[in-house]
């Protein structure tokens, strides 16, 4: 009974030992080798500068450009780079893809005509269209109430989207 004990010990125990120099083995050896450890780079900053020359930036450090998408901004002039993924400053491999979103510049929007319509759905719909709405009253006779007379800048002007825009609206004196 002793002598099967000590052979099923020693064959665990041989198991394990195999079974650690093979993990150490596909760790150390094979691994790096196959996911090409040894061959990453820090991932550059682009985010503010021209889309041409991040694009120059990054196959210079041997990684793939793509503009994955323009929008608008406010912040950024158009052609410029807002946003990278990966993230600057973070360890990627060689050849990796990175991927661009790109200001498209200031978005502008037309006034739409809301003139005559109610204060509250002119409101509504120049919400809609992305713009910040002030609403001054002008006493008027014979006009009904809560009508917009006219708006700030002017019906089919075109201004930056969030812009703030003026409803004149209509209180009847009586």
């Amino acid at each position: 009974m002793r002598n099967i004990l000590s052979y099923l010990f020693y064959y665990f125990l041989g198991f394990i030992i195999i079974g650690l120099i093979i993990w150490f083995l596909l760790d150390n050896v094979i691994m790096p080798f196959v996911v090409r450890k040894g061959d990453e780079r820090i991932m550059p900053s682009v985010i503010g500068i021209s889309v041409d020359s991040a694009i120059k930036i990054l196959k210079e450090h041997e990684f793939l450009p793509i503009i994955d998408t323009i929008i608008p901004s406010s912040i950024y002039p158009k052609g410029t780079v807002m946003e990278q993924s990966p993230q600057p400053n973070y360890k990627v491999k060689r050849g990796r893809k990175v991927f661009l979103i790109v200001s498209a510049g200031i978005e502008f929007v037309e006034i739409p005509n809301v003139i005559g319509k109610k204060r509250i759905d002119a409101e509504d719909i120049l919400k809609s269209y992305g713009f910040d709405v002030e609403v001054e009253y002008s006493e008027v006779k014979g006009i009904e109430d809560d009508v917009v007379l006219d708006i700030l800048p002017g019906v089919t002007s075109k201004v930056p989207k969030g812009s703030k825009v003026k409803i004149i609206v209509s209180k009847e004196i009586l």
